[in-house]
């Protein structure tokens, strides 16, 4: 090997340790966070579970869940760790969040379509969807019953007026069957809680996977799976809390619920382990 050869080589090996530093210097990950939460259990999720996104906290340790293929609401006991219950609402489809408003179930499709299940003890078979103005581009994958009626969903992608300066969350309200086109809340990107996160990247910055309500201060819980994270905010959507979730604990964070006391339970698809959910506390 010549000089030159050699000389071409030292400075692509050069380049790329220069590239590399400043990556590293430029990008936040966990490893640079220190730890603000505690899994406080943990329980394995069975097959038919695999895709959960979207959970609800019921009485008596049950949990309802859905998960993104199946038209069916599943109830999960947490002290036997069993499936015992099953309430089919539609056909496959891709259902990504789950709330509880009035005593009704509510199930959101990622195009925006919302299902009423009025009555599991009698829900076995296909109900009529409504559909919003969404579609698949805004990739509905949050949604949260508020205490004055309404019901808030969040976009993974686009905003309805497509701008992109913010991560908007709409309110539906289920008595007049309309959508407020203008945000309840909107998550700016500029918000200084993302200085943290040493990026301008919105994917980085926040893409929600679900949404939910604290019961006990009201604060509205964000989590993320694309960068594994739970943001918290004020009903505006100004960012009071960020904490990152380890993905190691975190492989694919889709739902969020929580106790009327306030106990806070993650699910998490399966990626390479099995389905989880997994109650956390902060610290």
């Amino acid at each position: 090997m010549n000089k030159w050869a050699i000389g071409i080589i030292a400075l692509v090996l050069v380049l790329a340790g220069v590239i590399y530093a400043i990556y590293e210097a430029n990008d936040y990950d966990f490893d640079d966070a220190d730890k603000a939460y505690t899994i406080v259990n943990t329980w394995e999720l069975p097959t038919e579970l695999d895709e959960i996104s979207g959970l609800h906290w019921m009485e008596d340790d049950r949990i309802a869940c859905i998960q993104d293929e199946d038209g069916i609401i599943f109830i999960y006991d947490l002290k036997t760790s069993e499936i015992i219950e099953k309430h089919k609402f539609a056909a496959a489809g891709d259902y990504e969040a789950l709330a509880y408003l009035d005593n009704e179930y509510w199930v959101a499709e990622s195009n925006g379509e919302l299902f009423n299940v009025s009555d599991l003890d009698t829900q076995d078979g296909e109900l009529e969807g409504i559909q919003l103005d969404f579609e698949y581009r805004n990739n509905i994958e949050g949604m949260a019953a508020t205490n004055d009626g309404k019901l808030w969903l969040a976009v993974k992608e686009r905003n309805l007026d497509n701008k992109g300066d913010y991560k908007g969350i709409y309110a539906f309200d289920p008595q007049t069957k309309e959508l407020n086109r203008e945000p309840v809340a909107k998550i700016q990107y500029d918000d200084p809680k993302f200085e943290v996160l040493r990026t301008e990247n919105p994917r980085k910055l926040i893409r929600p996977s679900d949404i939910a309500f604290n019961p006990v201060n009201g604060d509205l819980y964000i989590l993320d799976a694309e960068f594994p994270k739970l943001i918290i905010s004020d009903r505006t959507g100004k960012i009071k809390q960020l904490y990152l979730l380890d993905p190691a604990e975190f492989e694919q964070p889709e739902g969020i619920a929580f106790s009327k006391s306030g106990r806070i339970f993650i699910s998490n698809e399966r990626v390479g382990v099995p389905a989880n959910i997994r109650e956390i506390k902060i610290d």
